[in-house]
């Protein structure tokens, strides 16, 4: 799973879990592993994958799970993640089940043929578009929202009528062992499994002819993946990250500013691909953001961030080495850091900087943690260049008057925008969530993921009680 180039935002965060993969010892055989695989596409040649009814049962199972068992996935994603259970609540049982009572609110619809136009030149007739599933789909989950993101791909997958392999993250062993004990009860067994492992068991499915895959994680291993599909031809959707910068402009209304970027910054510790990685303030705004910012910090944790049962930690001690490795060779003022950092407990306190040299690992490399960088810029151009410069960000956040918003919208590209928040943009299901370039490939949740995981089918109805013979050889000047 080697690559030839690495962009500079995945020099430390992508490469932390890139361990050879002869050093890892093996769950499952490549017999086990092609065994599933066929009992996958043996299911799916049945057809029953395809009726309303069975992608309705498969939908409802998910959501009895969810809120059945909602306790025990808060328990597993503490012990992996240490979250709030607030947090674990919202971010893993809540955003599903509210994006599984979406699609089956409109999948009947979804599933209808599509009429389109036909030209008269080909009537009579009538032409349709109709949606049918691809097949069998390969999902490879991350850990920072290990049931959410192994869930969210499962309800398009099966809304769209696949038969679908999780592969749960290994980094999150709690949440994978719960998912692979739950999933059999609540949905079709022979038509979703659970492979759990590490690399040699994703190195071993990527060897398979799989119909779609979904991946959610870092570039360097979305490359893997990449090349593993194109030796069958097979379409990927590809859930990745960056530095999602956020704007502040004159005109902000800066207390909600405040809570909002930090809302978003400080939840599940910063491990999410979305966060607002850094912060471009324009000058007029930037010392009453960073006064702002650094009451906040001290009101929601107090002296002591470890003490609070509101923040979380690093999922491991690899991830923690990398964080403190950034904020202690940023060259940064820092503005605010309530606690000592601790190895053992994975305890990062949130930390804010001011200026840190744009040169510094933490202005090239994604965070992934609980650390904001503050530049003070003079001007909207300015802001611009340096969000052009790097790579496209799979989000953006915008403070400031909307018509100010719009400008910067055109002048730059990301796979989202959410204007005076952060994170909310994702909770629509009306729109697509997905990056573009370096962030991403593909888009999902709601139609659009029905419609990703769908193979969308171009089918003409001609009628036969008339046939203009000109159409026919001999061919002559009068036809």
């Amino acid at each position: 799973m080697a690559v030839a180039e690495v962009l500079p935002s995945e020099k430390g965060f992508a490469r932390t879990h890139a361990k050879d993969a002869a050093e890892e010892k093996r769950v499952l055989s490549d017999e086990h592993i092609a065994q599933a695989h066929a009992r996958l596409v043996e299911t799916f040649r049945t057809g029953r994958t395809k009726t309303y009814e069975w992608r309705k049962e498969q939908l409802e199972g998910l959501r009895r799970m969810c809120v059945e068992n909602s306790e025990q996935v808060c328990e597993a994603i503490i012990r992996d993640l240490g979250r709030p259970r607030m947090e674990a609540f919202l971010g893993d049982v809540t955003a599903v089940v509210t994006e599984i009572d979406h699609t089956l609110q409109h999948l009947e619809s979804w599933m209808k043929p599509e009429a389109v136009a036909t030209p008269m030149i080909q009537k009579p007739g009538r032409s349709c578009i109709i949606r049918e599933p691809k097949g069998v789909v390969l999902q490879i989950a991350p850990w920072n929202f290990p049931v959410n993101l192994s869930l969210m791909g499962l309800i398009a997958g099966l809304a769209a009528g696949n038969c679908c392999l999780l592969k749960p993250s290994e980094i999150a062993p709690s949440t994978e062992e719960l998912l692979a004990k739950l999933l059999p009860k609540y949905v079709d067994p022979e038509a979703v499994i659970v492979i759990n492992g590490g690399i040699p068991e994703s190195a071993a499915l990527l060897k398979l002819r799989w119909d779609h895959i979904l991946y959610t994680g870092n570039g360097v291993v979305a490359r893997a993946v990449a090349r593993a599909a194109a030796e069958h031809l097979t379409p990927i959707t590809l859930e990745l990250g960056g530095k999602s910068p956020t704007i502040v402009l004159p005109g902000a209304n800066i207390p909600v500013a405040a809570r909002r970027i930090l809302a978003g910054k400080f939840f599940n510790c910063g491990q999410i691909c979305i966060a607002p990685d850094y912060a471009l303030v324009h000058k007029d705004a930037e010392a009453q953001l960073v006064k702002e910012m650094q009451g906040l910090v001290k009101s929601w944790y107090g002296e002591d961030a470890s003490t609070s049962d509101s923040f979380g930690r690093i999922i491991n001690e690899r991830h923690w080495d990398r964080v403190r490795g950034l904020i202690e060779s940023s060259g940064a003022e820092v503005l605010a850091q309530p606690g000592e950092a601790d190895q053992a407990s994975k305890f990062i306190p949130p930390t804010l900087l001011r200026d840190p040299s744009v040169d510094s690992a933490i202005m090239q490399e994604e965070i992934f943690g609980p650390v904001l960088p503050i530049l003070k810029m003079d001007s909207m151009d300015s802001m611009v260049d340096h969000i052009n410069a790097g790579e496209k960000p799979l989000a953006m956040y915008i403070f400031g008057p909307e018509a100010a918003a719009d400008q910067i919208i055109a002048r730059t590209s990301s796979g989202g925008v959410c204007v005076n928040d952060t994170i909310y943009h994702i909770l629509n299901p009306d729109l697509p969530f997905g990056g573009v370039g370096g962030s991403g490939i593909g888009r999902y949740h709601g139609k659009w993921g029905f419609d990703e995981f769908s193979h969308v089918r171009s089918v003409m109805y001609r009628a036969t009680w008339l046939d203009l013979p000109q159409r026919y050889p001999p061919y002559s000047d009068s036809n």
